[in-house]
């Protein structure tokens, strides 16, 4: 239909549906139960298949927009915060640990983008930040599985919370040292006069 807003695009509306996942999952694993962990950790696999069929879609589709390089990694970073606030919480490691991720997003997304745009750049994800997502991915996943095990094998959690934790500190490091490439692109961008 030709009066159809390009805005929802099939890619887009998988990068917004990790809008929605994300307070599910999240509304889940502060259940505290077996099913909440099981169930939550299933979506939000599924939440993190969408970040591929966005970019797939995009690309299959040439619906590649300016849109989409800004909303995927904002998805990206506000489904990760949520989650691992709400994992913090429910007792899979200490609350504060999700801190970095926090603030590695708002400077990110309030500091590092507003100011490439000033200057004409559009910060779409970098290698760096697909690793960044790919290690946030695979731990989430991990930390989900020995929280269900622990569940049901209270005994383990001797060694899986020292695992949880060192798992989630790697994760952290990786996520803040992913926006060293953000701050050289700007800074180069930024020595440059700023579009009108």
């Amino acid at each position: 239909m030709s009066g159809t807003p390009t805005f929802w695009t099939l890619a887009n509306i998988f990068t917004f549906a990790r809008f929605v996942f994300a307070p599910v999952c999240a509304g889940l694993f502060l259940t505290g139960t077996h099913w909440g962990l099981w169930v939550g950790g299933w979506l939000a696999g599924l939440a993190m298949f969408t970040d591929f069929c966005d970019g797939y879609f995009a690309r299959r589709q040439k619906q590649v927009s300016d849109i989409g390089k800004i909303f995927d990694p904002l998805a990206d970073a506000v489904f990760f915060v949520i989650v691992w606030t709400a994992l913090g919480i429910a007792g899979a490691y200490p609350v504060w640990l999700a801190l970095p991720f926090l603030a590695r997003e708002l400077v990110q997304h309030v500091y590092l983008r507003p100011m490439a745009a000033r200057h004409g750049l559009m910060l779409a994800a970098n290698v760096w930040g697909k690793l960044k997502t790919l290690v946030q991915t695979l731990v989430l996943i991990t930390l989900c599985w020995f929280e269900f095990f622990v569940m049901y094998w209270p005994h383990w959690a001797a060694w899986i919370k020292p695992a949880n934790v060192a798992m989630i500190s790697l994760t952290a490091a990786v996520s803040v040292l992913s926006i060293l490439p953000y701050f050289k692109t700007v800074r180069a961008a930024t020595a440059q006069p700023a579009v009108a």
